[in-house]
């Protein structure tokens, strides 16, 4: 077989222009259309891995159950079986407390203070490929062109007023308040984690009432009648919708933080259909670009290829705020190019470059990075949780249970 590019660029290192990252068993599928592959049994119920454990019993919507891989080129896992099981957050933190579970995959940083106390397990923690963000509807997405376009008579058009909304969020405090310090407020669509990438001297918007309050006047949205409220440039009620997710015990107080932020510089929120949306119904909206919503609040993983198109690209359905400029055509395409593969750090200035571009823009503005947590029974050891897993040959084949039951 042979692959043929019409461009390369650097993320040819990460799996990315178009190559497959995972080797698949030919003559275990070769006989499955494409199209059906992904649904077929022997990919969902009984696929052939190359990793420390196959699966041997599938429960839909409940639980996977795996067996040792006699076979794994790294030596057979020392823990024989290993039952994954799907838990309604509101019962998790009771089912360690019980000892029912040595390892949590996937623990909502807004539980910790629940559990953080407990004898019986230690957290373990590193920083998430993710950030929230907050984003402004600017225009639509032309499904005939197949590009986003940016409508300049938006109401959230003016830079000054997006600058201004941000500007008003004192991310440190819902930091604290909502999540117990396991988030920070973020000033790139690049975490920390990536530290060659990290742009160290982006300041983001830190909180400053008073600037906001000052861009807001200098756009013309002034509270004309003394209520408290700006009227819009026209000296008309000026208010934004707020498209706001629901789950979890933090949303709906989350959320009025955020309506009563804004309205301490003056301006009026309500919330998109006079409530929080579900998950389907809020990206139905976001995606189909409801003109009941102004303002969002969403979050992405950052994958390691670090390519900005998929978010941000003229092209992508996913640029939610259907923000597209030349010049933010012309920085991504710097990212991309041929140069990012042959010039050292080339890529790497490129990508700050378009960062700095970009938030300044304010269009989707980064808010808070997170730790992601992982709360694992103390009869469990030699887990490892860093990204430099691989390298340091470490995984889960290591991992030892020394106790018959989990601690309680």
């Amino acid at each position: 077989m042979e692959i043929s590019f019409l461009q390369l660029g650097q993320s040819i290192y990460t799996v990315a222009n178009g190559l497959v990252g995972n080797a698949l068993p030919k003559h275990y599928l070769k006989g499955i259309p494409i199209k059906e592959l992904i649904s077929s049994d022997k990919i969902r119920m009984k696929p052939v891995t190359l990793g420390p454990y196959n699966l041997t019993k599938v429960s839909r919507g409940e639980s996977l159950e795996f067996t040792a891989n006699s076979y794994y080129y790294k030596g057979k896992p020392k823990i024989e079986k290993a039952i994954v099981q799907v838990v309604n957050s509101q019962s998790i933190v009771a089912a360690l407390k019980a000892g029912k579970y040595d390892f949590v995959m996937s623990m909502p940083d807004s539980l910790y203070n629940n559990y953080k106390d407990f004898k019986n397990i230690e957290t373990l923690g590193q920083q998430d490929l993710y950030y929230s963000y907050l984003a402004f509807k600017l225009g639509h997405y032309d499904k005939a062109k197949g590009e986003n376009v940016t409508d300049p008579n938006a109401k959230m058009s003016d830079l000054r007023l997006r600058q201004a909304l941000v500007h008003a969020i004192n991310v440190e405090e819902i930091a604290q308040a909502f999540y117990f310090g396991l988030r920070q407020q973020a000033t790139s669509s690049i975490p920390p984690v990536f530290k060659k990438y990290f742009p160290k001297d982006l300041q983001g918007y830190p909180y400053n009432p008073e600037k906001a309050k000052q861009l807001l006047d200098e756009a013309g949205y002034k509270d004309v009648n003394g209520d408290g409220i700006r009227e819009d440039k026209n000296g008309k009620p000026f208010e934004i919708k707020m498209a706001f997710m629901a789950g979890g015990d933090v949303a709906e107080p989350l959320a009025q933080n955020y309506i009563q932020s804004w309205k301490k510089i003056g301006i009026k929120a309500v919330l998109t259909s006079g409530r929080l949306l579900a998950f389907q119904n809020f990206y139905e909206k976001v995606q189909g670009d409801s003109k009941d919503i102004d303002v969002f609040f969403g979050a992405w993983g950052v994958g390691t290829s670090l390519d900005p198109t998929g978010s941000a690209g003229r092209k992508s359905q996913l640029n939610f705020s259907r923000f597209a400029s030349e010049e933010n055509d012309r920085l991504i395409g710097e990212i991309l190019g041929e140069k990012s593969l042959t010039v050292p750090n080339y890529k790497v200035e490129a990508y700050k470059n378009w960062q700095k571009y970009y938030i300044g823009q304010a269009a989707e503005v980064p808010l808070m990075y997170r730790y992601k947590l992982y709360p694992v029974n103390k009869r469990l050891k030699n887990v490892y949780i860093g990204y430099d897993s691989s390298k340091k040959d470490e995984g889960i084949h290591k991992w030892e249970l020394t106790a018959v039951a989990p601690m309680r």
